[in-house]
């Protein structure tokens, strides 16, 4: 399906933010934006943070609040910068660097309603400016209860950050591999409450330490999918870091799963929610263009292009898809395909689904 060459030369980064987008696969708490990260940190303390905050983040944020005007603005962002680089390069080293970074840096941050419905807020406005017209997030609520709040009171102001947006949201609850099934189950009562924004269930978490498709996991995602009479759909994180056993596959064809998330080393019909900066920044491909996406379309697969999160990895969707441009030459006909593709993967209704479709393709006509 893809052609060595472009059919025009890589976007430059506003055009391609113009380009309508749909994203399904991006976690919530890998998305916060540094500012709102730093502002929170000054609160709490930048040293308490057990990842400590190097000096040249922390002074210019604290020169900035001796400032005014430009010069103020400069120093904010300069720090917001430096933090971004500094977090994602630690994240980046490793996979246990990657998950010590969501909680020591992340989560912490998101304890409570304001955090929530802020972090929320803003990732949909970023998403505005990025282009994109329908999106999945996902999170997992629980994580969100160290501070006290209960599973409904995580979920309240984070719909209220979704209902405001422009364009069309779902979320995503995830079950932890780590967990158990009381927990699964409950995340499952949880989704079907709010199965009005919740769209998907979903098995997430360190694929080495607890691999496969975890049993307790397929009884509460068919509890789910029984409960809202198939309105709230599956997908899984699998097949990121190791191939699918034979029982896998099987789990995955006798449940009807038709979302993997990552799924870049199994052979999968299914629609596959790909992260290409995410698997490279993770040591999943040697380099960018070492990343299997480009034969997976060409295979034709169901393909979708994604975020993971902009946190560590550095890049919005825009970013994505001009990495792509530039190493596998994709153009107009690529994105629509990996576009139709996520509308047809994703829980939104067909009257949305439908104008979505209108959208793409007005937007990729050339």
């Amino acid at each position: 399906m893809s052609n060595t060459k472009s059919r025009y030369s890589v976007l430059g980064k506003r055009k391609m933010q113009a380009k309508p987008k749909i994203l399904i696969h991006e976690h919530l708490d890998c998305s916060p934006e540094p500012l709102r990260m730093l502002t929170r940190w000054d609160e709490i303390g930048f040293g308490k943070a057990k990842i400590a905050f190097p000096a040249d983040v922390v002074t210019p944020w604290q020169e900035a609040k001796e400032a005014a005007g430009w010069d103020r603005r400069r120093l904010r962002t300069l720090a917001a910068a430096r933090y971004q680089k500094f977090i994602a390069s630690y994240a980046q080293a490793s996979l246990a660097n990657y998950v010590q970074a969501i909680v020591d840096h992340v989560l912490p941050l998101m304890q409570t309603q304001d955090d929530l419905l802020a972090i929320t807020r803003d990732r949909i406005a970023t998403a505005v400016k990025d282009g994109i017209i329908g999106m999945e997030l996902r999170f997992a609520p629980q994580l969100h209860t160290m501070g006290g709040l209960s599973l409904d009171e995580v979920m309240e102001p984070v719909i209220e950050g979704i209902s405001a947006s422009p364009f069309p949201v779902k979320l995503i609850v995830c079950a932890l591999r780590h967990e158990d099934r009381d927990m699964a189950f409950r995340l499952a009562d949880l989704s079907l409450r709010y199965r009005r924004h919740v769209g998907v269930f979903d098995l997430a978490a360190d694929e080495e330490l607890n691999p496969g498709v975890l049993p307790w996991w397929i009884d509460a995602a068919e509890y789910v999918r029984e409960k809202s009479r198939g309105r709230i759909d599956l997908t899984i994180h699998l097949t990121e870091t190791r191939k699918p056993t034979a029982t896998d596959i099987k789990l995955i064809a006798a449940h009807k799963i038709r979302r993997i998330g990552h799924g870049i080393k199994g052979d999968w019909g299914q629609y596959l929610e790909v992260c290409p900066t995410s698997n490279e920044v993770t040591g999943q491909v040697a380099s960018y263009k070492d990343h299997p996406i480009d034969r997976f379309l060409k295979e034709g697969k169901l393909v979708t292009v994604n975020t993971d999160g902009t946190l560590f990895t550095e890049v919005q969707l825009s970013d994505e898809y001009r990495k792509l441009q530039r190493a596998f030459g994709w153009g107009d006909r690529e994105f629509l395909q990996v576009n139709l593709n996520a509308v047809a993967a994703s829980s939104f209704s067909k009257a949305v689904k439908a104008q979505l479709r209108r959208k793409l393709r007005e937007g990729y006509s050339g």
